[in-house]
């Protein structure tokens, strides 16, 4: 087997190609689920949990799995995630009770972590590593962006369980993706210690914010901002009006990762992960200002770019370049699940608005301080007297 270039875009794009093939079973739960539980015998109380039980699985996953990449190489391990990813959508059309679908889910979840790190891992081994990452996550979201556009055509004309066997079917070329990956020539070094998250740093901490705010409660609670924030308007205009902003928040990271990723390899992942993160917060208080169609907008376009930037800069943060990004992946798994369980309980509360502030608040504290705003502050007052 080849050992990788780090000139060429080929090895981090197919183990992108594995990671959108492998995802479709994922991508259909969303809208499948919560509209067809009964007939798969789920009780309606644990849709919510079972679609997001995987992000919990792998807060813990995450550690191992870097574990297991040093162990074995990125490519041997990511051939047994698509197995495993593979196998998670055939089993959620034959699972028959909830502790099925609990399994499944979980199998997914030990997949999604292994596949995601290491794509990743090649990305972050290619010299051009923003446009590497930007065209690796372009293509990663094209998977989900399938599914969720063949699931209405497929639900006209087939059974709810055989959409899955299909779905399955239709993951394989995952496989091939995953096989065809070259051997990366230089494993990184084994982990001192068994545990990956530690206190978070400052980017970890910003990532953990904005994950809670931006992947977690507003996408939840976005309907309910244009019903707070747009007088007269009735249910079914605000969930369309959420449905078109979720949709453009999807195009934008297909669209825009490449081109942020271009970016940043020309004037730097730190500078582009500061601008962006910049920009995100002005959306943020424009849609608590009462500006949210704008506001929205802003925030997906330039959150977009900012994902795809910042596992650069951490994986320039540590000297074990891939545990440091596995845990700021991890960070975000923290920021996403308790985000989306957080917006479930916020969506009839009327302190929304004032959860929104604080977050925005802690997000700008953590950018200042990791801007080192603070400390030249400091050192400007001392010279001044």
């Amino acid at each position: 087997m080849k050992e990788v270039s780090k000139d060429g875009l080929k090895a981090p794009a197919f183990a992108a190609l594995a990671l959108a093939f492998a995802s479709f079973g994922d991508a259909f739960l969303y809208p499948f689920l919560p509209v067809n539980f009964k007939d798969v015998g789920v009780p309606v109380a644990w849709v919510g949990l079972l679609l997001s039980v995987n992000r919990f699985v792998r807060i813990l996953a995450n550690t191992l799995i870097v574990h297991a990449l040093t162990k074995y190489g990125l490519r041997s391990v990511m051939i047994v995630a698509v197995v495993l990813a593979v196998a998670s959508t055939l089993g959620y059309g034959i699972a028959t009770g909830l502790m099925a679908w609990i399994l499944f889910r979980v199998i997914w979840g030990l997949a999604f972590s292994a596949l995601r790190i290491g794509t990743l891992g090649y990305a972050l081994h290619q010299n051009r590593q923003g446009f590497a990452l930007g065209v690796s996550r372009s293509l990663q979201e094209v998977g989900p962006m399938l599914a969720l556009f063949m699931a209405p055509i497929l639900l006209q004309y087939f059974d709810t369980r055989i959409i899955f066997y299909l779905l399955s079917v239709l993951s394989i070329p995952a496989l091939y993706f995953a096989y065809r990956l070259p051997v990366v020539d230089d494993k990184p070094p084994a982990l001192a210690s068994r545990r990956l998250l530690h206190w978070p740093s400052t980017l970890n901490s910003i990532t953990l914010i904005s994950a809670v705010l931006i992947d977690g409660i507003l996408v939840v609670v976005l309907g309910v901002l244009f019903l707070q924030y747009r007088e007269g308007i009735s249910l079914a205009a605000a969930t369309t009006l959420a449905a078109f902003y979720l949709g453009y928040r999807r195009l934008c990271l297909v669209v825009l990762s490449t081109a942020g990723g271009w970016i940043a390899d020309r004037i730097g992942l730190e500078r582009i992960f500061n601008i962006s993160m910049i920009l995100v917060i002005a959306g943020l208080i424009c849609i608590v200002a009462g500006w949210i169609g704008t506001g929205v907008v802003i925030v997906f376009t330039f959150y977009s770019i900012n994902a795809v930037v910042t596992p650069g800069s951490a994986f320039k943060a540590k000297a074990h370049s891939l545990a440091a990004v596995a845990e700021n992946a991890t960070w975000r798994d923290v920021g996403s699940a308790t985000g989306t369980l957080a917006g479930g309980f916020l969506i009839m509360s009327p302190d929304l608005e004032t959860v929104l502030i604080v977050a925005i608040f802690a997000m700008c504290l953590f950018l200042f301080i990791h801007l080192g705003v603070t400390q030249r502050a400091f050192k400007l007052f001392y010279l001044w007297k």
